[in-house]
């Protein structure tokens, strides 16, 4: 990549719903730490990366019908070589592939490689990753997305995600992202299908779209992660001038860890969140704002310092938020202490 500045524009996190994508920045100290670690993560994902032998997909002709059936003509592909994991790319030092679906399959539309790659079910969340060869340098690039949980489309659903280039020559991308997703049963087998339609990309100077459809099916479950899930009631709140921010959950897993929360009251202002502090052991903890929808918000833990502890009893925390403007996409302002410290026991979660 030729400038730091690139990469950590990528991995924003990006708030996006089915009439359109919208790219949410990243705090501050999230900003700060990632610029200085930037040639740090940039080596440890070489280093993840697996280069086989050359493979060259055997010819299969599949006829396009209503059922969602393509047409794939054989190629020697580039993105089957490479293999990165969830885990890796959301920066999670634990080991977390016994969780994770591999899917591994590749499609081709227009010059245009897509590999879907893992699948982890979270409960009422989706993550997926996908490895894309553009054939040409790219800066960033999104799809438009459409999901089927057991044949049933989902709708309304909030996304975001994280990505970046693997190599200087920015021509392959790799990106996750995570989709909200109601009533999945996890005790059993799920068959879902993803399909990604016009890679929209940034090329340095302007915004282009290649037109295409990619799409997977495959079967995956949320079991396992379902089985090492604890939760934690709670109930702290704090005010910003008419709305009332109340924490009612800490969710945890190997994989997220999560505050659930809701907001009470009306106000023609919106804000980001962050909850910062440390766990009694002396490690930072940051938590930032995942999602917002009506009056329901997710603020998931950020691991820019780390995992959180497993040897940790307990984290204290501090909200600070800043006004999302009203017009302009992007969050200026500096974040502001919005409530008093309160502090999480970690030894009472339950499943």
């Amino acid at each position: 990549m030729k400038k730091s500045k690139n990469m950590y524009e990528l991995i924003n996190n990006m708030e996006f719903n089915l009439e359109g994508y919208e790219i949410q920045e990243l705090s501050d100290i999230e900003k700060q730490n990632l610029k200085n670690n930037f040639k740090k993560k940039k080596l440890n994902f070489k280093k993840i990366v697996t280069v086989a032998a050359a493979l060259v997909l055997t010819v299969g002709i599949f006829s396009q019908t209503e059922t969602g059936k393509y047409v794939y003509a054989a190629f020697e592909s580039k993105v089957s070589k490479i293999s990165y994991s969830i885990g890796k790319s959301l920066g999670i030092e634990r080991n977390i592939e016994p969780y994770s679906n591999v899917v591994g399959q590749v499609r081709e539309d227009n010059g245009v490689e897509v590999k879907l790659g893992e699948v982890i079910i979270d409960k009422d969340e989706l993550i997926f990753s996908t490895i894309v060869n553009a054939n040409k340098p790219v800066e960033f690039a999104r799809f438009d997305t459409e999901i089927f949980i057991n044949g049933e489309k989902l709708t309304n659903y909030s996304m975001s995600g994280t990505g970046g280039a693997i190599d200087d020559s920015q021509e392959t991308i790799f990106m996750v992202d995570s989709v909200d997703v109601k009533g999945i049963e996890l005790n059993k087998d799920v068959d879902i299908n993803i399909i990604l339609r016009n890679m929209n990309y940034f090329d340095g100077k302007d915004e282009k779209k290649i037109s295409g459809k990619w799409e997977f099916e495959f079967t995956a479950n949320g079991d396992e992660l379902a089985a090492d899930t604890y939760t934690l009631p709670m109930n702290y709140s704090f005010n910003i001038d008419n709305l009332n921010y109340n924490l009612e959950e800490f969710r945890y897993n190997p994989v997220n860890q999560k505050i659930i929360g809701k907001i009470r009251g009306e106000s023609d202002k919106d804000y980001e969140l962050d909850l910062r502090g440390q766990d009694n052991l002396g490690n930072k903890v940051v938590f930032s704002l995942r999602r917002m929808s009506d009056k329901n918000f997710i603020l998931a833990y950020e691991n820019i310092y780390g995992d959180l502890s497993d040897k940790a009893a307990s984290v204290t925390l501090t909200p600070y938020a800043r006004e999302f403007p009203k017009k302009s996409g992007k969050v200026s302002g500096e974040f502001k202490k919005v409530g008093e410290s309160f502090t999480i026991n970690l030894k009472s979660k339950t499943k």
